[in-house]
């Protein structure tokens, strides 16, 4: 296994405060960073297969 950055996964996140980037850039609110991501499923179709399952696993069952 290659540890070329080991040194980079133990450095800190660098902090921007009332510098130019930090003003072209706030930071995002925490409440909102789901929502960046909710257009992207990771597995189209994955919930309906899911529920479909689950109605195939309850008439077994029932």
């Amino acid at each position: 296994m290659s540890r070329d950055y080991d040194d980079l996964l133990k450095m800190k996140r660098p902090e921007h405060i009332n510098d130019d980037f930090s003003i072209k850039h706030p930071k995002m609110p925490l409440s909102s960073r789901a929502k960046i991501f909710a257009p992207f499923a990771a597995l189209k179709g994955y919930e309906e297969s899911i529920d479909e399952a689950g109605k195939k696993n309850r008439n077994l069952y029932d």
